[in-house]
């Protein structure tokens, strides 16, 4: 992760001082207050999807203790399912949610970390 112009946690650590200064910092007139809020609730998860990638493409001792020690999909409450990747980012045209007819692991996660910074915020 280093070498790089701006580090993965950097950008992160940026995205959340960006969702703290938008959910209890905003001027209680801002009428775009909303829109910055939610608005950077996304760039938090787009800065945490980047920062997984950049230690998972790190050799395994470089890694965090326990990093590559992933947990099931089906302990999580789903069931295994045999998606394709990659994802469709945008949500359109996903093969692998028209593989299953359902949300895939991909765009699961992307809701479950949304709602869960929802109720962080709350």
């Amino acid at each position: 992760m280093t070498g790089r112009l701006i580090d993965p946690t950097d950008n992160l650590v940026q995205a959340a001082l960006r969702v703290v200064t938008a959910t209890h910092y905003q001027r209680a007139n801002n009428p775009n207050a909303a829109d910055e809020a939610d608005f950077a609730k996304e760039k938090l998860v787009f800065a945490a999807r980047d920062l997984v990638r950049a230690v998972n493409r790190l050799e395994p001792n470089k890694q965090p203790a326990r990093w590559a020690r992933r947990v099931p999909y089906s302990t999580l409450g789903r069931t295994a399912s045999p998606e394709i990747a990659p994802y469709s980012e945008d949500g359109e045209d996903c093969g692998a949610c028209a593989e299953i007819q359902d949300v895939c692991r991909y765009h699961q996660g992307y809701v479950d970390a949304t709602d869960d910074l929802a109720k962080g915020a709350a």
